[in-house]
């Protein structure tokens, strides 16, 4: 009889689903963002200058705080993912381990 993880695959589906829609409004808010600067209106030109002069002057040593943040948020996803796959495994090892001695007796 298969074995199925009803909550994986909420989790599995769920994830992908938020991927997608996160990615697909990143997506278009960065279309808009480039029609809206692109304009040939004088006010449209300031502010586009006005936007890649700030982003000239960005200090990258004041954002060197957010990014080891970012990075240690990404060593704890990478621990609790391979503590998740440790565990699996031990389950998968175990309902085997159950099979087994079942079938010998």
């Amino acid at each position: 009889m298969p074995r199925i993880d009803f909550f994986n695959f909420f989790r599995y589906l769920l994830g992908i689903i938020v991927t997608v829609y996160a990615t697909v409004v990143t997506l278009q808010s960065l279309y808009d963002w480039y029609v809206y600067l692109s304009g040939q209106d004088k006010y449209i030109s300031m502010l586009r200058r006005y936007v890649i002069v700030q982003g000239l002057r960005l200090r990258f040593r004041t954002f060197w705080g957010d990014v080891l943040i970012c990075l240690l948020l990404c060593v704890a996803f990478a621990l609790l993912w391979r503590a998740h796959n440790i565990v699996w495994q031990t389950e998968d090892t175990l309902h085997w381990h159950d099979v087994r001695i079942a079938t010998t007796r």
